[in-house]
This record gives C-alpha cells, structure tokens and sequence, in this order.
C-alpha cells in the first residue's frame, strides 16, 4: 500500500507547502500572526515531506527524533532569519525612506523621482564612516497587482526572486558598469563556484538608466571584465592605476558587478539583505571610491572634498564591521581576507564549522574502534552465539540513478559481559559460522558503538578503518578551508610573478 500511495505523499506534501506559502503571502498584510503560523506549516511540510522521500527513496528508517527535529530547526530558522533582520535594522536606527540613490524597476536603476518604481521589500539608509549607505531588498519580478495568478507569482518570488542592492553616496556622475565574466580564466583556472556565482547574481543586476556603449580597457582587464558607460573619457580615467589593480586583484569584485551613475555607486547580490550583506558590500564600494583619483571627482562633479573624506574613512574589517563581526568570526574573515577568499558570514560560519564536526563525529568512532581492532588494543571477549547470518541476500532500492543493489556479509550475533552487564554485539564473520548457543572470542571496539571484531581477521577492520577515514579527514579539510584557507592557485601564480618582477 505504501508503494502505491508513497510517491503521491511527496507529491502531495510539496503541494501542501505551495498552498501554505501562498495563503501567507496573500494574509502577509491582514493578519501578521496567521501568516506567520502558514509560514510554519509551510517549513513543517516542505521538511515532512522531504524526510519522507529520503526515508522511503533509501528504504531506510530514519531516527523518530529526525521527524520531529529537522521541521522544528526548518522553522526556526526561518522564523529568527525575520526576527534577526527586523533587529538589526532597529539596532542601526536606520531610515525608513532613501534620500539618494537609485531604485529598482524592472531590472533598471531609476531616479528617487520616478513615478514607478518597483516594489521594495525593505529599505535601511544610515551614515558610517563618514559615508552614506542604503541598502534595498527588492523583488526582480514586475507587480502583478490585478493580474490572474498573481499570488502564484508572489509564491515564486518568496522562493527565488529576492535581490538586494546596496549603494553609498557620492557626487553625481556619469553612468559606468564593470561586469565580471564567467570562464574568465579559462583554460588556464577553471573556477565553477565563482561562474556559477555570477550566473546566480546577474539576473538581479541593476543596470543604469542611461545610454551606454561597450568600452575596452586592455586585453588582460577585458579578458575579465565588461565594462559599459555613457562617458568613455569617465571611464578612461576611472578604470587607470589604483581602481584598475583593485579590482583585478579583489576576489570580491570577480563575482560582484559595480555601477556609478548620478549620485550613488553600488552593486546587487541574489538573495534578502542582510546585516553582513549590507556591511560588506558597502565597505567594498568604499575602498573602491577612495582609490578612485581625486581629479574625477574635480572635473565631473566639481567635488574637491569629496576625495579627502573618502580617503579618511576607515575601510579596515574591524573598523568598518565594528563588534558585527564577533570575536570567532573577525579574526577568520580577517585571514580569509589575507588569502583573497570571500568572508563568511554568521549563517555560513556556523553551517561550516557544524558540518565539520558532523563529519569528525561520524568518523572518529569508526576509526578509533577499527584502529584499537587492528593494534591489538580493543578488549577480548567471550561472545554467546544467539544468531547468524549466512550472507549473501541481495537488497535492491529504486533511486534516482537506478537500480542500486547491495549483499549482505556473513555475521553473528551474541551476547557477553562487560562490566557486570549483558550486552548484545554484532561481528562481521569469515569462514565457518559457529552455531547457536556457541561461545567464541571475539573484540568489541572500546569507543560509542561498540561493534565486534573476529579474532584473527583484520581484513574488515582495515575495510572499515580506511573507509570511515574519509569522514574526519573531510571535516577537517573544510575546517582548514574555513578558518585558515590557502590563497587560490591562481593568486598564488600571480603573487610570484609580481615579487619576482620587484
């Protein structure tokens, strides 16, 4: 029955979750609480549904605790990503309403003044720095007020359609746009995560509204870049000396788009906005001004303050993020920021750092039984044969690739006495199995698990011992990766041949 009605769960469970989303995109200005509580059950369902299909896709019967756990962290996740956003903004004390700069509409970057502008999710305007700093969550997709399924829209929007743009003040000027390229370094590097980044963010990009034409810099830099202006000569002198080599040398700008236009410079990322988001773009765009030469400033805007208050203004991480970095994560952003790697946020921090230590914990039982059977180390036994399994029975699952098939080992299981206590065990076994009631020596690993081991083969500990191996040397590869990563290969190439130029 299970077979029959199962995959129309799944089907069903998502469906559920596509309802739920939309009544709370429809309730979101009516009744905060109900929409809320749809949110929930949108996150309980979409979570109930998805360890279903992972327990009924791997025929596996996952723990009791999963189901009631994972849809609980689902929706607190959710529910203190608002909560955390909400604080944050009231933490700043930020304005409601910009008073520069540009915003969206339809994939354009409009004028403060324009009669129709597109929706805005959330807007913080608030001075740092000496600079002025707006931040905009924004929708890519039109208002579909009036529209049939204009609430399937809004669904769709809540699942992938979220941008965010931030943008510092600056004296009016022409519109220019530096563009990352995908497969820039090919086929010397090939860099997939970052193709893939810049894939994601172009689709929210905010292009200015003006006239703009493709203009060259040099081969190296166009080999990397795109670059678009209203202004060539602007451009010229924009992109020489200082600006040049930042951002040909900041991995930031390899997967972030930078436009000037009027009285405001910024850049777009996928996804809401959030506190680093916002903090860090926006230092970005404030290293990149103050390199910009002071004569731009002189010649297209008349501006001769605005250089020396850009250049005085602290763009270093501890400055510019303040105490919003935390004692873990400031010093390792500081070095991932030394080894040209993007910093990490909270979220992706602690994501890290607990699927690292998933992995350790996974695999140091495993190992440190199968070691302790190999040297010698683990504790000899009499075990009370009480079953046996002869092997060899074949179990196959329907996955997504196929038909996958596995044979069970031959093994027993028994019972012995550890400390005053009866416990049961279960040991792979070569050769001739005992019978029932039979006692045997075996050893039974020391650590949580405490899996048996046949005296005398060390063939399945060593399987086991290199197999679960593979456990904490990832955890620890993404933990060094994390918090003391090497700089990329090609930047390491490119240090070399700068010092051996000096």
């Amino acid at each position: 029955m299970e077979d029959l009605f199962g995959p129309w769960f799944i089907v069903g469970g998502y469906l559920l979750a596509f309802v739920l989303l939309w009544i709370a995109g429809w309730t979101e200005r009516r009744s905060r609480a109900a929409s809320v509580v749809c949110y929930v059950l949108c996150g309980i369902a979409v979570s109930e549904s998805t360890l279903y299909w992972l327990s009924a896709g791997t025929d596996s019967d996952l723990p009791q605790l999963l189901w009631y756990a994972f849809p609980l962290v689902v929706t607190a996740l959710i529910a203190w990503r608002g909560w955390h956003q909400r604080n944050w903004i009231e933490r700043l004390g930020a304005a409601a309403e910009p008073t520069f700069g540009v915003l969206p509409h339809r994939g354009h970057a409009v004028r403060l003044d324009h009669p129709d502008p597109g929706p805005r999710r959330t807007t913080v305007e608030f001075g740092h720095q000496g600079h002025r700093v707006l931040g905009i969550e924004y929708s890519s997709n039109p208002p579909r007020e009036g529209e049939a399924f204009a609430q399937v829209g809004r669904v769709a929007e809540e699942l992938d359609s979220i941008n965010a743009v931030v943008e510092l003040r600056i004296p009016a000027m022409p519109a220019l746009t530096v563009s990352p390229k995908t497969g820039a370094f090919e086929p010397d590097f090939f860099t997939p995560l970052e193709d893939a980044r810049i894939t994601r963010n172009v689709f929210g990009w905010l292009q200015p509204d003006a006239t703009m034409h493709s203009v060259e810099v040099d081969p190296e830099f166009d080999r990397r870049f795109s670059v678009h202006t209203s202004d060539p000569e602007f451009a010229a002198v924009v992109l020489a000396g200082e600006v040049r080599e930042m951002i040909m040398n900041d991995l930031w700008f390899r997967v972030h788009q930078v436009a000037f236009h009027n009285d405001a410079v910024w850049t777009t990322d996928t996804g809401g906005l959030t506190e680093d988001r916002l903090f860090g773009n926006s230092r970005r765009l404030a290293m990149l001004v103050a390199a910009v030469p002071a004569q731009v400033w002189e010649v297209w805007a008349d501006d001769r303050e605005f250089h020396e208050v850009a250049a005085r203004s602290d763009t270093s991480y501890d400055a510019w993020f303040g105490k919003r970095g935390g004692f873990v994560r400031t010093p390792v952003n500081r070095r991932r920021e030394a080894a040209d790697r993007q910093p990490v946020t909270s979220v992706s921090l602690t994501a890290r750092s607990l699927i690292a230590l998933g992995l350790l914990a996974m695999g140091i039982g495993p190992v440190g039984n199968s070691a302790a059977a190999l040297t010698g180390l683990a504790p000899h036994v009499q075990l009370t044969v009480t079953g046996m399994s002869a092997g060899g029975t074949r179990h196959c699952i329907n996955t997504t690739g196929g038909i996958s098939c596995s044979t069970d080992r031959p093994s027993v299981q028994g019972t012995y006495e550890s400390d005053g206590a009866t416990l049961e065990t279960t040991a792979i076994w070569r050769g001739e199995l005992p019978s029932r009631s039979d006692v045997v020596e075996i050893m039974v690993g020391p650590l949580w698990g405490h899996p048996g081991y046949q005296t005398g083969s060390w063939f399945d500990a060593f399987y086991e011992f290199v197999l679960c191996l593979l456990y904490p040397l990832l955890g620890l590869y993404l933990a060094r990766r994390t918090y003391r990563p090497r700089p990329p290969r090609r930047v390491r190439k490119m240090r070399r041949r700068l010092a051996a130029a000096a």
